[in-house]
């Protein structure tokens, strides 16, 4: 269908169908040739919005999206662009519980809820932040609601920030907001206390370790473009990019899932005794993809996958307190995994490990490990796993002297 040469606004009744805007339980559908501009703050809590035309978020206010499913088909889902990333805050929320309502998308993605489904173009583009880690520049004791890190950052109120284990365990990390930051004396106060010592120093190590810096690390968890899950059940959303073969009324038509992230953040995504990650790529391998200074963080179960997939990056991202597994290539081709940070990756609470039926012991990289699938091309640079069971980064073996 032609491109309509006008724009609509989610919030004007005439530019509905219906002549009314959508409302509470309603499904939507963002109809082919459409350019949408959602405006809402709240919206809302719609059942499922169903995208085959252009749907963007407006840039000039703050938005907030909320819904069960969103079903990205024939069309575009945009937060922002390259050139202009978004400058408010822009927020879409998925709803439900555990049993809650399934919806079969199409023979490329499994029946799920909670989740955004997309098989075409999703592009969000967040306010870049300037850094993705700092590190502690003293000791930070337990029981302390300060510490001291690098000066110079974009960091305020209402930030969170994660704090990696400086011991042995991995669950000696801490989770908590900022109050109040120091731009010149790096001094940032904290909502609460903390739970773990975590050292530090006001220089690295590195000189002294082969340039190992073992000074704790603290990440930023805050973007101001978010995806999030209600807290319920213990039951996160999912965000699932896949290809897809449509065929109807004998006209088969080939659909290809392309996402693009840059300072998105991602919170309590991913469902519990499932490999549903908080992001995953599954099938998704024609067009090209890219997961960038983006942070995930709290989830139930996987932090981010790529399951028979090809042409993705995913670079300088933040992942933090997911079970039992962090990143995991399996399947894959193409994919670079560059600069990210994977931490507080424990043990399920609800399913004991079984070799013979659950094969995701725990790991902040997992490799090409978790069955006989072959990946090729897979680039692994330059990462950090901190805080995690078992082993930080697992991979296939092979013989001594083999690199093929």
């Amino acid at each position: 269908m032609a491109k309509e040469d006008r724009v609509r606004y989610w919030n004007v009744s005439d530019d509905w169908p219906a002549g009314k805007v959508p409302e509470e339980g309603e499904d939507v559908h963002i109809e082919p040739g459409w350019s949408m501009v959602f405006n809402l703050n709240p919206s809302p809590v719609y059942k499922l919005i169903r995208v085959n035309g252009n749907l963007t978020f407006e840039n000039t206010t703050d938005t907030h999206l909320r819904c069960k499913h969103l079903f990205v088909r024939a069309g575009e889902l945009n937060i922002g662009t390259a050139e202009y990333p978004m400058e408010k805050n822009a927020r879409l929320t998925l709803y439900g519980e555990r049993n809650a309502e399934t919806i079969v998308y199409d023979n490329a993605i499994e029946a799920g809820n909670k989740l955004i489904a997309n098989v075409n173009k999703v592009r969000m583009y967040g306010k870049s932040r300037g850094w993705q880690l700092t590190r502690l520049t003293a000791p930070a004791p337990r029981g302390a609601s300060e510490l001291y890190v690098a000066t110079g950052l974009d960091l305020g109120a209402g930030d969170r920030l994660g704090l990696l284990p400086t011991s042995y365990s991995p669950h000696a990390l801490d989770d908590v907001f900022v109050s109040s930051y120091d731009n010149e004396t790096g001094r940032v106060t904290v909502n609460s206390s903390l739970s773990y010592y975590h050292w530090g120093q006001a220089t690295s190590t590195g000189p002294d370790y082969n340039g190992l810096d073992m000074r704790g690390e603290v990440l930023l968890l805050t973007r101001n473009v978010k995806i999030d899950a209600e807290d319920v059940e213990s039951w996160g959303g999912q965000i699932i990019t896949g290809d897809t073969i449509e065929v109807f009324d004998g006209v088969t038509t080939s659909r290809a899932g392309s996402t693009v992230m840059d300072n998105v953040e991602i919170f309590n995504c991913s469902q519990i005794d499932s490999e549903h990650a908080a992001l995953r790529f599954e099938s998704a391998a024609t067009a090209y993809s890219s997961i960038t200074n983006s942070t995930l963080h709290n989830g139930y179960g996987w932090g981010l996958s790529v399951v028979s997939s090809a042409n993705i990056l995913l670079a300088n991202n933040n992942l933090f307190k997911f079970r039992p597994m962090g990143l995991v290539l399996n399947g894959a081709r193409n994919v670079t995994v560059e600069g990210n940070v994977v931490s507080g990756i424990v043990e399920r609470e609800t399913l004991e490990y079984d070799s013979d039926h659950i094969v995701d012991k725990g790991a902040g990289y997992s490799i090409c490990a978790l069955d006989t699938t072959p990946c090729s091309d897979i680039k692994v640079r330059n990462n950090i796993a901190a805080g995690v069971v078992y082993a930080g980064f697992v991979t296939i073996g092979h013989d001594c002297g083999v690199y093929d």
